[in-house]
């Protein structure tokens, strides 16, 4: 279980926060499930085929994304619909310089997602903080937020709306713009300018982060005091806790919105980004592999017990069963994630243990990484592996 260490969190709220478990629980199959995560999307996507191919493979994550912040925050499809339009009708105008942008911006959006599992790692509990800890800590995050993990899609959207009113621009300027004015031109310009400010006092996502930054603050008589701007154009807010902590949620809603759009625009045209990547030195975290195939791995009826692959020559994941299906077809089911345990770890060996939804362990399954990164990388078919894999049924 040490190995599992650092994903503990990824899979505490896949058992516990994603509706999975319970799905299955109430007779949900892993097609049902596909066929949930396909409705869920084909309002979005324009390229079906796609959708259907990668929705167990990426999309799990997002569709559980989807579909709890659809409950925290009010009318994010509208928004969701509005900011995807913006992308598609970007790419009429001009297609070739619209993937442009987004794989030019991509290991951003890679450096942008380690430093959002940073800030999930360090969050805390803020319901239990006196008040100036709790201003603190709430006008930090929102700096995070701002500074650290959402500037790279205000910059992809300022591009994008530049694509729809025609403005020639170099990439690379861009990046290099100030947030002031990147956020400036996009509430005058964009057609969802709520999503650079937050209401109803219109302060732009800029003057937050600067409040966070500069500490211009403080806390009198059980309020919290805030300035913003200079010079003739200074301005004070003052807020209540549960407002300030509003003022959060609406920077993380508009990050939520962003996010989903880039993806689902990002994934949708997947095809045609093959000729615009560049090679990058800017990993991913672990992490970010784990989560989308740990909950791949579930959406198929399956939960991850263990994982071992420290200070060993292989890898090994044990599955449990999450359905009462066919243990010997359900346990065959379980060897397709070889590939994925591979793209894990890396390892040269790599061994599967499924265990029926009653405990009993039931079946190994064992394969060399050789078949397995060739799959991962496309050269070869899933079915192939089959062939290659050698299976061990327990006696019990």
């Amino acid at each position: 279980m040490k190995d599992l260490k650092k994903f503990k969190r990824i899979l505490i709220g896949l058992k516990d926060k994603s509706p999975l478990p319970l799905l299955f629980e109430n007779g949900y199959t892993p097609e049902s499930i596909k066929k949930e995560i396909i409705e869920t999307f084909s309002t979005y996507f324009e390229n079906k085929n796609i959708l259907d191919e990668i929705a167990v493979k990426y999309l799990v994550p997002d569709w559980i994304n989807i579909m709890r912040v659809s409950i925290i925050y009010p009318n994010i499809e509208r928004d969701l619909l509005l900011v995807l339009s913006n992308y598609k009708s970007a790419k009429k105008i001009n297609k070739e310089r619209t993937i442009e942008i987004l794989a030019s911006l991509s290991p951003k959006h890679i450096e942008a997602g380690n430093k959002f599992w940073s800030f999930l790692n360090l969050e805390v509990d803020k319901k239990n903080l006196e008040l100036e800890e709790f201003a603190q800590t709430s006008l930090k995050d929102i700096s995070d937020i701002i500074e650290g993990i959402s500037k790279i899609l205000y910059l992809e959207q300022l591009m994008i709306n530049r694509v729809l009113r025609n403005k020639t621009f170099d990439i690379q300027k861009v990046i290099e713009l100030k947030l002031g004015n990147v956020i400036d031109e996009l509430i005058n310009n964009s057609n969802c300018p709520n999503l650079f400010k937050t209401v109803p006092d219109n302060i732009r996502f800029s003057d937050w982060r600067n409040i966070s930054a500069h500490h211009n603050y403080s806390i009198k008589k059980e309020l919290i005091h805030c300035e913003y701007g200079t010079g003739e154009k200074k301005n004070k807010i003052v807020l209540k806790r549960e407002e300030l902590y509003d003022r959060l949620e609406q920077c993380m809603r508009s990050t939520e919105i962003l996010n989903l759009a880039h993806k689902i625009f990002g994934y949708d045209n997947m095809n045609e980004f093959k000729s615009f990547t560049k090679p990058s030195d800017m990993e991913a975290r672990e992490e970010i592999d784990f989560l989308t195939i740990s909950s791949g791995i579930m959406s198929q009826g399956f939960e991850i017990i263990d994982l071992e692959y420290k200070n060993i020559p292989k890898a090994i994941l044990t599955l449990k069963d999450l359905t009462n299906g066919d243990a010997k077809m359900r346990g065959i089911h379980s060897s397709q994630f070889l590939t994925n345990l591979w793209i894990i770890t890396r390892k040269p060996h790599l061994e599967i243990r499924y265990i029926k939804q009653n405990g009993e362990l039931y079946l190994i399954s064992r394969c060399d990484a050789e078949m397995c990164e060739l799959v991962s990388f496309g050269k070869k078919k899933l079915t192939e592996l089959a062939g290659k894999v050698e299976f061990k049924l327990i006696n019990n």
